[in-house]
């Protein structure tokens, strides 16, 4: 199946951009006391010490050109844990939720999975790894102009899975504007393409 886009999307990524360094990446949140270790292969963990605090790994499975094929997240509390499985299969997305404990959040999952749309953009809410690897997905480049695409964002700590759209906008050389269901967010972008900086949320520490 195509996929569903409004907007222009430019020449691959991996025409125009240098690849994600091997090497592990480590962003700092700076809202508040937190970091995110991701490694090569498609996995990461965080430590997050907000209004919840909870441990987080996660592994996703990508296929050509930055297009997560299967997300799976486990987060972990004082008294509580929770993990998702989402998987595509065929033209449509699997949901799997488990929890036990008392978090006081939001129930995980998706509600309805077969309402996912099959090429939606999967994000990890507050990992910029997959920001990344949206950007690189859609090819975006100055002459792109605005790409819009079916979301699926995965919620923390809570594993609420949202459906929604985005908009993913490269304003500048190295500046990525994203808009949709949520506030919009711009994201300072290293040569690599790799998001560098949040204001007021993240930065990039190697």
């Amino acid at each position: 199946m195509a996929e569903t886009m409004v907007g222009r999307t430019g020449t691959r990524p991996a025409d125009r951009l240098a690849a994600v360094p091997a090497g592990p990446l480590a962003w700092q949140r700076t809202d508040v006391v937190g970091t995110e270790l991701v490694f090569p292969g498609g996995s990461g963990t965080a430590v997050v010490h907000g209004a919840t605090p909870y441990a987080m790994e996660w592994h996703a499975e990508l296929a050509d050109g930055a297009v997560v094929r299967e997300l799976s997240v486990t987060c972990r509390g004082s008294g509580w844990s929770r993990s998702l499985r989402l998987r595509r299969a065929a033209e449509e997305w699997a949901c799997h939720a488990e929890e036990s404990g008392d978090a006081g959040l939001p129930a995980p999952g998706a509600p309805e999975p077969s309402e996912l749309a099959a090429d939606a953009v999967i994000r990890l809410a507050d990992s910029p790894i997959f920001v990344t690897w949206a950007a690189r997905r859609l090819g975006l480049t100055g002459e792109t102009g605005a790409v819009t695409v079916p979301s699926v964002r995965v919620q923390l700590p809570s594993l609420t899975v949202v459906a929604g759209t985005t908009t993913y906008h490269l304003v500048g050389p190295n500046r990525l504007r994203v808009t949709g269901d949520g506030p919009a967010t711009t994201y300072e972008l290293d040569p690599a393409g790799v998001v560098a900086y949040q204001a007021g949320r993240l930065r990039l520490a190697r």
